[in-house]
C-alpha cells in the first residue's frame, strides 16, 4: 500500500498520535503501508515555509524508501518564488501541496498562477487540500473553511496539463469538483475525509472511476485504519479495483516523469 496524503510533524492545537517519523513509521509497519507522501505539518502554520521544507528533505534521506516528499508553497508569502527555486533546484521537488485556505489566498490569484505555469513548466504534481479537519473540530482561534469545490474545478480546468491531487476532501466535494472539470485526465483524489455515503468508496469509483482514486490516510489529523478498512473491507469493488487504489495508482502518479 501507499498513502497518498500524510504529514510529519506537529499540530498547534492537539497532541497527535504518530506525528514523528519513527512513530509513523511503526504504524505504517503494523498496517502493511510500504510507502506514505508526506509533508510536513508545520508548514501549515510556519510563515517561513522553507525551514519546514528543509526539515522534511532531511527526513526523507533518512528514509528514501518509505517516504515521498511533498514540499508546501504559500504564494501569498513574500519571496515564495525563491522558496520554490530551492525547493526544485536544491531539494529536488516532484511535488507540491498547497494549503489555499490556512495561507489565505486564491488558487487562480496572480501569483498563485505563476506558481502553477511553474508547475506547468516543471511538470510537478499539484495537491490541493480541500481542509485538514472537520470545521466542527476546529479551535476556537482558527476556523477555517474548506476551500471552495468551484474554485479547485475552475483552477484544473485552467491549467489541463498539470496534474492535481485533491486531498481531504468529502464525498460531495470531490465529486462536485469531477463533474465540473472538461478534461479530467490529470486530475486524482484521495479517500481520507470520503467518510461517507454508504458504500462511499464503491460510488466514488462509480463517479470517478477506479483509475483516478487513491488511498490516503491524512494522518496523522485522522486515522489510516478508517481510509484503508473503507477500501480493504467496506467497498463492494473487485480485488483488482482495491489494488489500483490502494498501490497501483500511486506508483503511476508518484513514480519520476
Amino acid at each position: 500500500m501507499i498513502d497518498s496524503n500524510a504529514y510529519v510533524g506537529e499540530w498547534p492545537f492537539r497532541r497527535l498520535p504518530y506525528s514523528q517519523p519513527d512513530a509513523l513509521l511503526r504504524k505504517m509497519d503494523a498496517l502493511g503501508i510500504e510507502r506514505a507522501v508526506v509533508a510536513r505539518l508545520e508548514n501549515v502554520f510556519y510563515k517561513d515555509l522553507l525551514v519546514g521544507n528543509r526539515e522534511l528533505h532531511a527526513i526523507v534521506l533518512a528514509h528514501q524508501d518509505r517516504f515521498i516528499p511533498a514540499y508546501t508553497i504559500n504564494p501569498a508569502y513574500p519571496g515564495w518564488d525563491d522558496d520554490l527555486r530551492i525547493c526544485l533546484d536544491e531539494l529536488g521537488a516532484r511535488h507540491l501541496r498547497l494549503h489555499p485556505n490556512y495561507h489565505q489566498y486564491e488558487l487562480l490569484g496572480r501569483e498563485n498562477l505563476r506558481l502553477l505555469e511553474t508547475a506547468a513548466e516543471h511538470d510537478l504534481l499539484i495537491s490541493i487540500a480541500i481542509g485538514l479537519e472537520d470545521v466542527r473540530h476546529q479551535h476556537w482561534l482558527a476556523r477555517v473553511p474548506d476551500v471552495s469545490a468551484g474554485d479547485i474545478a475552475q483552477t484544473v480546468n485552467a491549467f489541463p496539463h498539470v496534474r492535481f491531487l485533491v486531498t481531504a476532501g468529502r464525498f460531495g466535494e470531490v465529486t462536485s469538483i469531477w463533474r465540473s472539470v472538461d478534461k479530467r485526465e490529470n486530475l486524482y483524489v484521495e479517500n481520507s475525509r470520503v467518510q461517507g455515503p454508504i458504500h462511499d468508496v464503491a460510488k466514488l469509483c462509480g463517479v470517478i472511476g477506479p483509475d483516478h482514486v487513491l488511498f490516503g490516510s491524512n494522518a496523522p489529523l485522522h486515522y489510516h485504519e478508517s481510509a484503508k478498512l473503507s477500501i480493504e473491507t467496506e467497498a463492494q469493488i473487485s480485488d483488482a479495483y482495491k489494488q489500483k487504489l490502494l498501490h497501483g495508482n500511486a506508483v503511476r502518479l508518484f513514480q519520476p516523469q
